[in-house]
């Protein structure tokens, strides 16, 4: 029946009938008390779990976060292929596939330039050319000496592939900068992310963010470290908008989640330490994929959301992936699902408009392996950095 047509029957048989009543929908009922005690405790446990702080207003230094702009174009040749560097902006040469499929190492937290590291960075070249991987990434945290910097990422160099690094939380900028120098003049393929802010692949197209926000984390006193600010977000929408494929954002810090799972939770306490200005960026921007790799604790995983309400599992295809490759670093760290690692890596692949992910998680080493990683100490190599 029409309800809207019950007013004018009553007031016709109004005469008839000794009464009409008016019809009312039936109330809800009112919520159990039990419920409205959990929402608040949960509500209550969301902010005492929020230790989150946005980027601030501020002018990053152009050794950290490069600027946007064109230089005079070169053509580069890296790993066999031609590349025109303009600037900021790498693009690979020739024609396009017609359903190109985009496969991408990823590390992060390599840490030191110990013998066990350098041996788990051979594993990890290993599973990337296994997974066909074309390009890798370093996103942060490459160590926090000009030496061990340039020690790990001639190791990774090694793969001949494309090499694009990102500075994170602990590199002190100068100290990466002379690094990233004195690498790419023996080792051509190793890329500084810092002033390389676009690749495009033609499949897939990365765009980077070097740095971190929060200077609680930043290991570095003063401005020695590398701090991004709340206008070198807003300037990934720019960055963004050139895109004619997929946009994989790199980046060392992370966006603010809401969830367990979400890639910003630290221990012990399970906090969420990201930053909120990288959701706003990412959902104006419509980014659908990036990497964010600093909370270690938080790696080997990724979800289709920034609110971490949606794990993505390892082999399946998604519309939308933030990925946490966790620390290649093979000291024992306790992961926030009580598992240890000991090492892990990541493969990225892109195809069309969705992505996929694996991870390596390394062994922890043998008595064999580790009178061998003895040996792949550099000569020169601090002597701190031993082990």
């Amino acid at each position: 029946m029409n309800l809207r047509v019950l007013p004018v029957v009553c007031g016709i048989t109004a005469s008839l009938l000794t009464g009409c009543k008016e019809s009312k929908a039936p109330e809800a009922p009112a919520p159990a008390a039990s419920n409205t005690a959990e929402a608040a405790a949960k509500a209550a446990a969301e902010k005492r779990a929020d230790a989150s702080t946005p980027s601030a207003q501020g002018v990053s230094s152009p050794d950290c976060v490069g600027p946007i702009d064109t230089g005079v174009p070169e053509v580069v040749t890296i790993a066999g292929k031609s590349y025109e560097r303009n600037g900021y902006k790498l693009t690979v040469k020739g024609d396009r596939e017609a359903e190109p499929k985009r496969t991408i190492g990823v590390l992060a937290n390599l840490n030191e330039a110990s013998g066990e590291n350098l041996f788990n960075v051979k594993r990890y070249l290993a599973f990337f050319k296994d997974a066909g991987a074309e390009m890798i990434v370093v996103a942060g945290y490459s160590g926090e000496d000009r030496a061990t910097i340039e020690t790990v990422l001639a190791a990774v160099a090694d793969s001949g592939l494309p090499v694009l690094v990102i500075a994170g939380n602990r590199e002190r900028t100068t100290d990466f900068t002379d690094a990233m120098n004195a690498v790419h003049k023996n080792h051509p393929n190793v890329l500084n992310g810092n002033r390389v802010r676009y690749v495009d692949l033609h499949g897939v197209d990365l765009v980077t963010l070097p740095g971190y926000h929060d200077p609680r984390y930043i290991h570095q006193e003063g401005a020695a470290g590398c701090q991004y600010f709340k206008r070198d977000v807003a300037a990934l929408a720019k960055l963004a908008a050139e895109a004619n494929d997929p946009v994989l954002l790199v980046a060392h810090g992370q966006p603010k989640g809401e969830t367990e799972h979400a890639l910003d939770v630290i221990a012990p306490d399970k906090e969420h330490i990201g930053d909120a200005n990288l959701n706003e960026v990412i959902g104006q921007a419509s980014i659908p994929f990036g990497i964010f790799a600093n909370v270690k604790e938080a790696g080997g995983t990724a979800i289709a959301d920034l609110a971490g309400k949606t794990v993505v599992a390892e082999g399946a295809a998604s519309p939308t992936l933030y990925l946490n490759p966790g620390a290649a670093d093979s000291i024992e760290w306790t992961m926030n699902d009580s598992s240890t690692s000991t090492g892990s890596a990541a493969v990225l692949t892109i195809q069309g408009k969705q992505a996929s992910y694996r991870i390596f998680r390394a062994a922890k080493l043998t008595d064999a392996e580790k009178a061998q990683a003895a040996k792949l100490i550099p000569a020169s190599a601090p002597s701190a950095q031993a082990e």
